[in-house]
C-alpha cells in the first residue's frame, strides 16, 4: 500500500524478523533495491524490505556493551562485505555476507575513543577506510586483508578523526571530527593524494563546530552540506567547499539523524524530514513524516516509529519531476529498461546530454557504481 503526503509518496515496508531493538542500519550497497544491513545487540541482519526476503543472518561478532544506538556500519558498494564496529568502543570486523564469515578484524587505540564516532566508510566494492589510531586511518583491502595506504609509524595529525563519509565518485572522504579545546572540525581528506604520499599531507580542515560527529552528505568532490553548532549553541546547516573556513551559505536548523542528496535536494532526515536546495539550503518543505536512513541506489528514506524501529517501517520517497524529451529519448531509456548495461545507460546518458539536459542525472547514469534492473534515471525517462 502507498499513499502521498504533501507531494511525497509513502508506502508500507516489511519489517524484518530483528533480535531486539536496533543499534544500527545502513543501506545495502548502491544498487536500485530498497536492501538494508540492520544491527541489533545481539544479530547483524540483511533484508530486502520490498518482498521481506531475509538475505543475510549472523551472530553480531562483537560487544556494544550496552551503548544505545552504538554501531558504526558501511557496506561496499556490491553489498558483498559490510563492516561494524562499537561506536564509542575499539573493536569492530568486516563481514562477507556471501560467506557468513569474519574476514577482517578491526580494531583503533585506547586514548579516547569513547569521544568520536568509530570511523569507518567504504570506497568501493573491496577498499575499506578505518580508524587504527585515534589521529591515524588506514585503507585495506577486505578480500586480501592489504595495508593500501602509506604506513605512519609515528602518526602527528593532532586531530581525532570521526564519522567518515565519501564523495559520491569515491575521491574525497570527509570526517566530523575534533580537535582539543575541544572544537569540532571538519576534515577533508583528497584519496588520491593520501594514497600516493600521507594522510597528514593531504588533510584540509573546513567549518568549525562545538559538537562533532553530526551528519553531513556530499554534494560532489568539492561541495559538502554539513549540521554544525555555533558556539552560541545555535544549531546550523552549512553548504560549504572543501578547505573553506567560511561556509557558502548557513541556516538555523535543528540537526537530524543523517543528511542525504536527492538530485539538487538536501534531505535533514529526523523526526520530520526536511528539503533544502542544494544550492543555497532555502527552504523547499517536507512531508511531515519520520524517516532516519537515505538509500541513494533507491532514493528512498526509511521510516519507522522511532529509532529503535518501533512500527510501523515505510519508505518514503519524492515523486521526481518530469523531463522535457523526445521519442529518441523515451525509446532508448525503454529499450534501456527492457534490457539494462552499462553500454546503454551510457548511450542514454550521451543523448541526455545532447537534447541539453545537464547535472545528476548524467553523473548517475555514467556512475561505474552498482546499478540494479530499478535506475530513477531510466524510469523517470521511460515515463515520457
Amino acid at each position: 500500500m502507498s499513499h502521498l503526503i504533501d507531494g511525497w509518496r509513502r508506502r508500507d515496508a516489511i519489517r524484518p524478523q530483528l533480535d531486539g531493538p536496533l543499534a544500527g542500519f545502513t543501506h545495502a550497497g548502491l544498487v536500485d533495491r530498497p536492501g538494508w544491513f540492520f544491527v541489533t545487540p545481539n544479530e547483524l541482519t540483511g533484508a530486502d524490505l520490498e518482498t521481506g526476503e531475509t538475505f543475510f543472518r549472523c551472530a553480531l561478532p562483537l560487544t556494544l556493551d550496552g551503548q544505545a544506538n552504538a554501531v558504526a556500519l558501511s557496506s561496499s558498494d556490491d553489498g558483498r562485505f559490510v563492516a561494524v564496529a562499537q561506536a564509542q568502543g575499539r573493536q569492530g570486523a568486516v563481514i562477507d555476507v556471501t560467506r557468513g564469515e569474519v574476514v577482517l578484524p578491526l580494531a583503533r587505540g585506547d586514548y579516547h575513543p569513547e569521544h568520536c564516532a568509530y570511523p569507518l566508510c567504504f570506497l568501493d566494492d573491496r577498499r575499506l577506510v578505518h580508524a587504527v589510531e585515534w589521529n591515524q586511518l588506514a585503507v585495506t583491502d577486505v578480500t586480501t586483508g592489504e595495508r593500501l595506504d602509506p604506513r605512519i609509524e609515528s602518526p602527528k595529525l593532532d586531530y581525532f578523526f570521526g564519522a567518515l563519509t565519501r564523495s559520491p565518485s569515491g575521491r574525497q572522504l570527509a570526517s566530523t571530527g575534533w580537535v582539543w579545546q575541544p572544537m569540532g572540525l571538519l576534515g577533508t581528506l583528497d584519496v588520491g593524494a593520501w594514497l600516493a604520499g600521507s594522510a597528514e599531507a593531504s588533510l584540509r580542515f573546513g567549518v568549525d563546530s562545538d559538537a562533532w560527529d553530526l551528519p553531513m552528505a556530499w554534494l560532489d568532490d568539492t561541495r559538502l552540506v554539513a549540521c554544525v553548532l555555533g558556539f552560541d549553541r545555535t544549531e546550523r546547516l552549512v553548504l560549504s567547499t572543501v578547505g573553506a573556513n567560511e561556509p557558502i551559505a548557513s541556516i538555523e536548523q535543528r540537526a537530524g539523524a543523517a543528511v542525504a542528496l536527492r538530485r539538487d535536494e538536501v534531505l535533514v532526515l529526523g523526526e520530520r524530514i526536511e528539503a533544502f536546495a542544494a544550492h543555497d539550503l532555502s527552504r523547499l518543505g517536507g512531508p511531515g513524516v519520520s524517516a532516519y536512513a537515505w538509500h541513494p541506489g533507491s532514493q528512498e528514506a526509511l521510516s519507522f516509529g522511532s529509532m529503535e524501529g518501533a512500527a510501523p517501517w515505510a519508505l518514503v520517497s519524492r515523486p521526481r519531476a518530469p523531463w522535457s524529451v523526445d521519442e529518441h529519448l523515451v525509446s532508448l531509456a525503454r529499450r534501456e529498461q527492457a534490457h539494462p548495461s552499462a553500454h546503454g545507460r551510457q548511450v542514454l546518458a550521451d543523448a541526455l546530454e545532447a537534447a541539453g539536459h545537464h547535472g545528476e542525472a548524467l553523473t548517475h547514469l555514467r556512475s561505474h557504481d552498482a546499478h540494479g534492473r530499478r535506475c530513477f534515471v531510466v524510469d523517470d525517462l521511460a515515463s515520457g
